[in-house]
């Protein structure tokens, strides 16, 4: 309801391939049984579990047997993502030349991560910063005060472009 045009999905790599953000539904699920066949396990990192986001990560790996990372769903968000990595602030996820480093920006949700690309300086930001819209802040996961220290936290970095998770 709250998604807009829809969630954004973005694929990082070339011969190895991370998918950030799969999305809520099974769709992918053919495409990525045909592509098991022609290629490396992906990634599947998820900025956080509310249910536009997260589901297909769970479709994604019966599918292909891809590696979860992220942080695990608190109460009442998606449980059907079990990460394979629990990822920390600054953790860093090498693969295919590149460089994803973790950013914990709880505010949103309480486990949400942005994924900064290091070699380009875009930072995937889930729905910690928007375009076009307000981020909606939900108690009693969603917290303010956790989000504007988050964003404050991102000032510091040196980035070059976001990449939202809705666009309008």
């Amino acid at each position: 309801m709250m998604t807009g045009p829809g969630t954004n999905t973005y694929l990082v790599g070339e011969r190895e391939l991370a998918v950030i953000d799969p999305g809520a539904g099974d769709r992918l699920a053919p495409r990525e049984n045909r592509r098991r066949r022609q290629g490396p396990h992906p990634l599947v990192l998820c900025t956080h579990t509310h249910v536009d986001h997260s589901p297909a990560a769970a479709v994604l790996k019966a599918a292909t047997g891809a590696q979860l990372l992220g942080r695990a769903a608190p109460a009442g968000q998606d449980a059907t993502f079990a990460p394979d990595r629990v990822l920390s602030h600054n953790d860093r996820v090498v693969f295919d030349g590149v460089t994803l480093r973790a950013l914990h920006t709880p505010g949103h949700a309480s486990n949400h991560l942005c994924y900064l690309l290091e070699q380009t300086r875009m930072l995937f930001t889930g729905d910690h910063v928007m375009q076009g819209s307000t981020v909606v802040i939900n108690p009693p996961d969603g917290d303010m005060r956790a989000y504007l220290d988050s964003l404050e936290m991102l000032l510091a970095e040196d980035l070059a472009i976001l990449a939202p998770g809705h666009a309008t």
